[in-house]
Formats: structure tokens, sequence, C-alpha cells
């Protein structure tokens, strides 16, 4: 059940990507033009205009992938999941415009001979970059999850309606899976799970639901068990489409109740298109 406060539900995942660096690379484009071309507020550059827009412009994709990387990779941040909400992502966000407001603020110095270096001229120019930035911040976030959420309850709603095959009748071939003498039947497969060295499978046996972790990789199930029995569905799941029963949206992705077990499989927002193709055909 998805809050009715925007700032609590959740958020498409932040986490440190390519799409993180392409997307610092556009704000950092942007603010080179508007600089170079605007010259918003009457700015005035003590040297060649370009070559100082250009620093700008660096300094903040600089910043901005640095803020990205130890933030998620070195300090461990968790930006998505079901805690990764809207509210969270404003206050990420503000964090990052007020560490780009200090390095453009050392930059500004840096070319007028450090005349202008003072932490009441920083806290003048820093803090309202941040209380302005984050309006609009705000509003494009807002946006962005919106427009997630929309695409992915239709798809969720698709996917409820949709008749998953029938495998009765068919004759089971077993396959051997991990490094022990593990073998199943691939249609029989509802989801796996990785988790570090070890993958957890959940394979209905005789009609019940039952588990085994084995020592393997997702990739190499992925080798031996091609779709559609499995698919992967996230970074740390595979999913048997045969055994969606229900199916729900939020801005991340979906969230997939299978058959017999209590847990929900999510699916990355980068994989809804492929889990949609197979199932809806």
């Amino acid at each position: 059940m998805l809050s009715n406060n925007p700032l609590k539900r959740p958020f498409p995942d932040r986490e440190f990507s390519r799409e993180t660096i392409v997307g610092i690379a556009r704000v950092s484009v942007f603010i080179f033009a508007a600089l170079y071309l605007l010259r918003p507020y009457g700015i005035h550059f003590p040297g060649n205009p370009l070559l100082i827009s250009l620093g700008y412009a660096l300094v903040t994709f600089m910043v901005g992938v640095a803020y990205s990387y130890v933030t998620t990779v070195s300090l461990g941040w968790k930006k998505s999941g079901d805690g990764w909400t809207l509210g969270k992502w404003i206050l990420d966000a503000a964090l990052l415009l007020f560490c780009i407001a200090i390095a453009n603020f050392l930059y500004y110095n840096a070319t007028v001979g450090w005349r202008a270096f003072s932490f009441i001229v920083l806290a003048s120019v820093g803090i309202p970059t941040v209380l302005v930035g984050l309006f609009p911040i705000a509003l494009s976030g807002m946006a962005v999850q919106m427009r997630a959420e929309r695409e992915n309850q239709r798809t969720a709603g698709q996917l409820q309606l949709a008749t998953a095959k029938s495998t009765t009748g068919r004759k089971p071939s077993l396959v051997s899976l991990g490094e022990g003498d593990f073998q199943v039947d691939p249609a029989s497969l509802v989801f796996c799970e990785s988790r570090q060295n070890y993958v957890r499978c959940v394979y209905l046996k005789e009609g019940k639901v039952t588990e085994e972790t084995i020592r393997a990789t997702l990739s190499s199930i992925e080798e031996k068990v091609s779709s559609p029995h499995l698919i992967r569905c996230h970074r740390s799941y595979l999913i048997n489409p045969e055994h969606i029963r229900q199916a729900r949206g939020n801005a991340q992705g979906l969230k997939l109740e299978v058959i017999g077990a209590k847990e929900e499989v999510p699916v990355s927002r980068a994989y809804v298109p492929a889990l949609r193709e197979l199932v809806l055909g």
C-alpha cells in the first residue's frame, strides 16, 4: 500500500552507475550553457568567460560524481529499495547542492586571487543556493516519481490480467545447478535469490514450495536455465513468470507475489520491459 504522502513513497533507485555519471554530465553542460550564454544576474568573469564557465561546469561534474561514488560505494548509503523515498532523495540532493556550492565558491576565489574567501560569503552564497535549488528539485522529483508510478502500476495491472502458460502434461527435465548434486526441473523453479557466493532457489516439489541454498551465481544459473523458465528481474533475483500470482507497481519498479511464497520478488525498472514483453507477448 502506497502512502498518501509523496515524500514517504519509494523513489526510483539512485545507486552509483553509468546512468548517474551521464545525468551529472547533463547538469554540468546546462550550467556551462547558462553561465556562458545567459550570464545570470549580470555575472562578470574576471578573465576568459569560456574557460571560466567550463571550469564551473567541470567542478560541478567532478563534485557530483565524487559525491555519488563516496556516499553509495564508500559509505554504503542505500539509495534503493522501499526505504529510499522522495523525501530522502530531496535531502540527498540538498547535501549535494551544498557540496557543489562550496566547491564553486573555492573555484571562484581561485579566479579572483582569494579576495572573497570568507565564511560569511560562503554562507551567503551556499545557503541561498540550496534553498532556491530545492524548490525545482522537489517539483522535478515529484514529477519523476508520479510518472514512474503510473507506468509501473499500469504494467502491474496488465500482468495480473495475463494468463500464465500451463505446463501440465509436460515431461519433467532435470537440470543440475550449483557445485553440488542439486537437480531441479526448470519449470518448477519459482525464483532464485543471490546471497553473495550462494543462491537461494525456491521451487515446487510435489506441489509444495521448498527451497535449497546452493553455491552458485545467478549468471551461472541463467546459462543453464534460459527464458522463459527464468528471467532476470533484479540484480539479485531471477523469476519464473509462470508462477506470478499478483503484481503491484511503485516508482522503483514492480513487486511480484508468487505462488506459495509469502515474500514478494522485486523487479527493477530496468527489467520491467523484458518481463512485460515475455508475459504479455
